[in-house]
């Protein structure tokens, strides 16, 4: 029987779409008419090669450059707990670096491989610097081959429909921290081993497919699935506390998703919108068949518009996501309870570029999840600026704010923060 999920699920992604964003760009590859770096060039039209006697055939050309990422600096913090929590707050110098190379091959293929040093958790209270404890994430690793408006790449991708459009001077950190990172991964981010391919419907329009097959810890479009698997409260930490926790370090190897992703996007001279539909299937307990998966979907929609003003530029975005799954005993993975995890993310922000790409931005998100006996709702405030002291440097100072309700509690508890740092692109 799960033989046929993938094709089950892939035909259902297209029946439910007619129904219905560190500085982490989904698409790093520039196309390969924009040559960096030429390792290997055609001979001189008035310099034929010669090969014992004859002419060398030509040899297609071949680019390659190094990009990143580099941002450090100092979150300052302040907490508000519950009555009987007493933990002091912290002041912690961050940083987060990303480095990677991208290139191509001939007229239509590239490919990019990227990792990164990562922040130390979503509060930035620092990874060790010591050989074999650094936190290194491995970013995109793909190959990409395009030509007459069809696109397919294959490997750890990016789905460009996936991400949330975002304020951009509230990227100080490259959206790697809990008030950036969080509601992004709650609304739908996927990035993860699997298979992209996408068309172009003429010139603003782009429709796009996304599978993947693997670990819920291979992609991080897992993140959206809820309901309790003892002792954790979402599948996905299921499948991650093995790690470090056995002898080869892997997750938990018993457990398997299948995930696809229809989605459409245009783009027009002061406008841009997605939408998509994420539709996954999960298995729990590979090494038995009486088990039950979990069946969900995910609908999501966003949009963004811009507009030269008198004073600079000023730029607006929203969006907004649907998510629904199944929900499992949390003891016996046999059964499937009746009630399903709800769950909606909504978030809206505005930018004003005051000179060239100097300016301040606001942004509110807000995650909502509901399941038996429990209802969560998050509540994320971003207010940053940024100066750019060269084209490469900018300098960014952010205030922050996360709020956590939980029903049957009546307090609110989060953090309150303030960023300032330094952050070199290399793009």
């Amino acid at each position: 029987m799960r033989i046929l999920v993938a094709p089950i699920l892939l035909a259902s992604s297209l029946a439910i779409a007619d129904d219905n964003v560190i500085e982490m760009p989904p698409d790093p590859v520039r196309p390969a008419a924009t040559k960096v770096a030429a390792v290997e060039a055609e001979p001189a039209p008035d310099q034929p090669a010669i090969v014992d006697g004859a002419l060398a055939p030509k040899r297609k050309l071949k680019w390659i450059e190094p990009y990143g990422a580099i941002a450090g600096g100092m979150r300052m913090e302040s907490l508000h707990q519950p009555p009987d929590v007493d933990r002091g707050a912290q002041n912690p110098t961050v940083a987060v670096s990303r480095l990677g190379v991208r290139g191509g091959v001939g007229e239509h293929i590239t490919y990019a491989s990227e990792f990164e040093a990562a922040l130390g958790g979503p509060l930035g209270y620092g990874a060790s610097v010591w050989e074999g404890q650094a936190a290194l994430a491995v970013r995109d690793q793909f190959v990409r081959y395009s030509r007459a408006g069809f696109t397919i790449a294959a490997g750890r991708i990016a789905d460009p429909a996936s991400f949330d459009y975002v304020s951009a001077h509230v990227g100080d950190l490259l959206l790697t921290d809990l008030y950036t990172r969080d509601p992004l991964l709650y609304s739908g981010a996927d990035r993860g081993n699997g298979i992209y391919g996408s068309y172009d419907l003429g010139e603003h329009v782009t429709a796009g497919l996304t599978f993947h097959s693997t670990n819920p810890t291979g992609i991080t479009g897992t993140l959206i699935i809820g309901g309790k698997l003892q002792p954790f409260d979402r599948p996905f930490y299921l499948a991650s506390a093995a790690v470090g926790n056995n002898q080869n370090n892997l997750p938990d190897q018993n457990l398997h998703i299948y995930f696809g992703s229809p989605s459409l996007r245009v783009r027009f001279k002061n406008f841009e919108a997605q939408t998509e539909a994420q539709l996954y299937t999960l298995d729990t307990q590979q090494a038995i068949d009486e088990d039950q998966t979990i069946r969900g979907y995910n609908l999501r929609l966003g949009g963004r518009a811009w507009t030269d003003v008198g004073a600079g530029k000023l730029s607006a975005h929203m969006n907004i996501s649907r998510n629904r799954n199944e929900i499992l005993d949390p003891i016996d993975s046999k059964y499937r309870l009746p009630d399903l995890f709800r769950s909606y993310t909504f978030s809206t922000g505005i930018d004003f570029d005051y000179l060239r790409k100097n300016g301040i931005g606001f942004q509110y998100a807000v995650a909502d999840t509901r399941e038996p006996d429990m209802h969560v709702r998050l509540h994320y405030l971003n207010l940053g600026t940024t100066y750019w002291i060269e084209d490469s440097l900018a300098i960014g100072v952010r205030g922050s704010v996360y709020a956590q309700q939980i029903s049957g509690e009546t307090m609110t508890t989060g953090s309150r923060s303030l960023f300032v740092t330094a952050r070199l692109l290399l793009n």
